[in-house]
């Protein structure tokens, strides 16, 4: 080719437009290409935050830090702790994270949140959970230490239905449980206790005022997602109506953690501080698990994930429900802390009159 500039002739080869050509094409491939992997990622991150959610090990809590009994005295020497567990929405470098830690499950977020709430609803939820389960750990301790105590709702009103619950078309928002196989319950805790007393795929009996008229539904059992052999009804509840009356001003601030598995252990740790004796001898005790009026301790998720994260602060002693026993005993395989099973408070205040 040709060219002739200012008066003078350039010539260039019509190989070298074509070599130009040719790699101009394939830079525009290669962009086309980046920006189709960087498309594709953000799609793919968008579909792991809609979809799932990583349960990782999360803090532990030293229960003399955030819990005041009047009256009490804190023992300086072991602490009793309570365990969490992490929740967060799922993204690309956190399921590497997940793929590498055999702590850190990946869970579907309908397991863990109701279908058309949103993470700010159901921890508002679980922190209303965590309130009842602070009570009730308050009337526990009090009345294991002597004192008279009482506790008082107005039953327990369902809060939203699952999709795959045995109760929808039965149940319906707003209805206010006040009998469970033809027994009065004041509180939700009292209600999930009666039916898990079931077996999966029993039925069970609720009188529930519906519009301030009581009707009786027959509602069957079914297996809880997140507690596997739980026999549960597949609805969200919460006590209406809280009357507690305490002899002592008990202040417990969890912050924002939810739910009410540290149930025992603050039990344990109001104990403590209303016992001239220190309950952990000196040393340092994890647990997790309901506690229901009646003193049993019932099982929880996310178990292995507390395990791990008592170890990791160094806690020497774990206690578990018997439910999550297993599960509790291959997370702690190579891990230097012994798990206790336990179905009631009796069984962890026997063991620490026994420990050295």
């Amino acid at each position: 080719m040709h060219i002739i500039k200012n008066g003078r002739q350039m010539i260039f080869p019509e190989k070298s437009i074509e070599k130009r050509i040719i790699m101009v094409s394939k830079q525009r491939k290669r962009s086309l290409q980046v920006i189709t992997i960087i498309i594709l990622l953000l799609g793919l991150n968008y579909y792991l935050g809609q979809t799932y959610t990583i349960v990782a090990p999360g803090i532990t809590v030293d229960l003399k830090e955030i819990v005041t009994v009047e009256n009490g005295s804190k023992h300086k020497e072991g602490s009793f702790f309570l365990t969490t567990v992490s929740s967060r929405t799922l993204n690309i470098p956190l399921l590497f994270y997940a793929a590498v830690d055999p702590y850190v499950n990946i869970e579907r977020k309908e397991q863990m949140i109701p279908a058309g709430w949103d993470m700010q609803q159901y921890m508002d939820y679980m922190r209303r959970w965590m309130e009842e389960s602070q009570k009730i750990a308050e009337v526990v301790a009090l009345r294991k230490a002597g004192y008279n105590t009482q506790i008082l709702g107005d039953g327990a009103q369902v809060i939203e239905i699952m999709p795959e619950s045995t109760a929808k078309g039965k149940l319906l928002p707003g209805d206010i449980i006040k009998k469970v196989d033809k027994e009065k319950v004041n509180l939700a805790e009292e209600v999930v206790k009666k039916v898990s007393n079931h077996n999966i795929g029993e039925m069970v009996e609720l009188e529930v005022e519906r519009q301030n008229k009581n009707i009786t539904v027959l509602i069957p059992t079914m297996e809880s997602k997140t507690e596997k052999g739980k026999s549960v009804i597949g609805i969200y509840i919460t006590t209406l109506n809280w009357k507690p009356i305490l002899p002592l001003k008990i202040d417990i601030d969890t912050g924002d953690i939810g739910g009410p598995s540290a149930g025992s252990m603050l039990t344990m740790e109001i104990l403590n501080q209303l016992s001239s004796e220190n309950l952990t001898k000196g040393h340092k005790i994890a647990g997790t698990g309901t506690i229901s009026l009646d003193e049993q301790i019932g099982e929880i998720g996310g178990v292995q994930q507390k395990v791990k994260a008592a170890y990791r602060d160094g806690a020497e002693i774990f206690f578990v429900p018997e439910r999550n026993a297993n599960d509790a005993v291959k997370a702690a395989e190579g891990l230097n802390i012994e798990i206790i099973s336990v179905t009631k408070l009796d069984d962890i205040l026997d063991y620490l009159e026994e420990l050295k």
